[in-house]
């Protein structure tokens, strides 16, 4: 009898420690799918700010081109060149891509006969809002951010209807390249941002 009282002993250990491990086992799978789980988050968010880092970066390098090419194309804007208006424009790139605007005009000329479409398609792509805006303030937008000098209506040409360029002031000059400058200096720091927070998130 004292050995069936030992066998049934060792018996219930044993079923004890089976039920044990079972539940360390469940316990250890669960916490293997959590950590799973939060390695797959983790890789996610790395992933979305990777994303938003390269967006950045292209954004970067297309406010630097668009900076210079405005710089080039007011120069040519304001040349005495008399055959200036057969000279190119250099284009301007979209943000989103860094690549050449594809409805950029190829001449300053051109901005005349310059679809309402192409016109919102340039300034959509250079980020620049024209809701409620008419036709000819868009067009007056687009050749700002162009670089392009300012046209005013001549009152002492054909039925007060012909147009010429307006040289910018040197006020103007400033207002501009300090507006540059700023959105550069913004576009630097969401890029400082962005490393330092992948750098973060690759020491966790």
């Amino acid at each position: 009898m004292a050995r069936a009282y030992q066998e049934a002993h060792i018996m219930d250990t044993l079923t004890a420690s089976v039920k044990d491990l079972q539940t360390k086992t469940a316990d250890l799978a669960k916490a293997k799918g959590y950590h799973e789980e939060k390695i797959k988050n983790l890789t996610t968010a790395n992933a979305e700010l990777q994303k938003k880092y390269d967006a950045l970066d292209l954004r970067m390098k297309a406010n630097e081109h668009n900076t210079t090419a405005r710089l080039l194309n007011t120069h040519l804007s304001l040349s005495p060149l008399p055959n200036k208006n057969n000279i190119p424009l250099t284009p301007l790139h979209d943000l989103d891509t860094n690549r050449p605007i594809r409805s950029f005009p190829k001449h300053e000329r051109d901005m005349k006969t310059m679809g309402s479409a192409d016109v919102i398609q340039c300034l959509q792509a250079l980020d620049v809002p024209s809701l409620g805006l008419s036709a000819g303030e868009k067009k007056t937008r687009l050749r700002g951010e162009i670089g392009l000098a300012k046209e005013d209506k001549d009152a002492g040409g054909l039925n007060g209807k012909e147009e010429k360029s307006r040289t910018p002031t040197p006020a103007d000059k400033a207002r501009t390249n300090t507006e540059n400058a700023k959105k550069a200096a913004e576009v630097r720091r969401k890029v400082l941002e962005a490393k330092q927070k992948k750098a973060e998130g690759q020491k966790k």
